[in-house]
């Protein structure tokens, strides 16, 4: 069974890429809030506590970093804390700094920034608002406070306003992005159940070419096949009784008898083409089994079979290519060899599966053999493969055809 993998689009409550950045650019805020406090500044109680809470904050990115690179989660609830305690830093520092004219102040936009891209509307809207109203109260309490003949209030104003902007920009694009990820997850659901149909369709359509294959193969088996099996031993009961007798009757009736048996071996090849062995189910060494037995059968020649290795684990074409030739090899001996002994040996390792049939029929010469179209198919299949063909034959001494198949896919590229 295949496991879908979620696409990352449509993983929601994973943060760690945005923390990743956010993470990255507050390291940079703290390194120039570090460089505020200590240039020209008088290291008092207030410069220490100042240098308490910074430390504290990078404190608290290092875990969050430290997070980040050991690939743990990092949830929404890990954003809003950190992007909130840079709020209550910078709040403080304000606070110990000076009131509206210190200089850290502009930190505050960054933090808000981060908090509305980072945190949910429901969550960074009302801290947001907290902080600008605890900043305006710190305008007109903490000392040096605001001066209203200095026009100051323009500052405030101006400050809070971009606060303001700058959270509703963060909330929009973290709401415009959320949407297109939420339409992108949604097509690629409807993308997912059209896939699915269509699969259902195919698997419904396979099922049923199986079984219309399985009812022409039984009616083959039950009908055709079978004429042909009670006409090839009529064929050879004739054949006995007119042997006492000769003449030509004899003889045209043994040249009947193998053209029976022929006629009969590839109707059997048809059944086992309509209802294929190679399911997926069977290994090679069981597929051999199969045909040599089947062979036994129709020719009533016997045949010793050696298998070296199961050849289970081999690509469908590997396992096609050797169920067709070792099915042309049997059916030429049948054709031609007139033997009364074959031998089918099978090897198979991680690399190579080795087959060979060997006959002590009337062989052939090789010398400038030009291969029929059995033998032609046999070598075609095995080099389309990239795999090797050989046969070797003699008169009177049979034939001995040899195939390697790689068990590994061949790049055609």
């Amino acid at each position: 069974m295949h496991t879908q993998v979620t696409p990352p689009f449509a993983i929601f409550d994973d943060y760690r890429p945005t923390v990743r950045v956010a993470v990255l650019v507050r390291w940079g805020l703290l390194a120039a809030f570090f460089f505020v406090l200590h240039y020209r500044i008088e290291h008092d109680r207030t410069w220490a506590e100042l240098n308490i809470l910074a430390s504290g904050l990078g404190g608290l990115n290092a875990y969050v970093t430290w997070r980040i690179f050991t690939r743990r989660p990092i949830t929404w609830h890990y954003a809003s804390i950190l992007s909130t305690a840079d709020l209550v830093v910078l709040t403080a520092s304000i606070f110990l700094g000076g009131g509206l004219q210190n200089p850290y102040y502009v930190f505050y936009y960054p933090a808000l920034l981060g908090l509305s891209l980072m945190s949910p509307a429901r969550l960074s809207i009302p801290v947001a608002a907290v902080a600008m109203g605890v900043y305006i109260a710190m305008a007109f309490t903490v000392s040096p406070t605001l001066i209203w003949d200095m026009e100051q209030e323009k500052w405030l104003v101006v400050r809070i306003l971009t606060m303001v902007g700058i959270v509703a920009a963060g909330v929009l694009i973290t709401g415009w992005e959320r949407s297109r990820r939420r339409e992108a997850v949604a097509a690629e659901r409807q993308r997912a159940e059209e896939n699915l149909e269509l699969q259902r369709k195919a698997q419904a359509a396979e099922i049923a070419a199986v079984e219309e294959r399985g009812r022409i193969a039984r009616e083959i088996h039950d009908g055709v096949a079978q004429s042909i099996f009670g006409l090839s031993l009529s064929l050879e009961t004739c054949a006995e009784l007119a042997e006492s007798q000769g003449g030509p009757l004899h003889d045209q009736l043994q040249r009947l008898v193998p053209l029976a048996k022929k006629a009969l071996l590839e109707t059997r090849h048809y059944i086992y083409d309509l209802k294929p062995l190679l399911d997926g189910e069977s290994d090679l060494a069981a597929v051999a089994e199969i045909q040599v037995r089947e062979f036994e059968t129709v020719a009533g020649t016997p045949v010793k079979l050696s298998v070296d290795g199961k050849g289970s684990d081999v690509p469908v074409a590997t396992s096609t290519a050797f169920y067709r030739i070792l099915q042309e090899a049997l059916a030429n001996v049948l054709k031609h060899a007139r033997a009364s002994e074959v031998e089918v040996e099978l090897a198979a390792d991680t690399d190579w599966v080795r087959l060979s049939v060997k006959d002590n029929g009337v062989g052939f010469s090789t010398d400038g053999l030009r291969p029929g179209y059995g033998l032609d198919n046999m070598q075609q299949r095995a080099q389309e493969l990239g795999g090797r063909f050989d046969i070797e034959s003699a008169p009177g001494e049979g034939t001995s055809v040899r195939v390697a198949l790689p068990t590994q896919e061949v790049d055609r590229d």
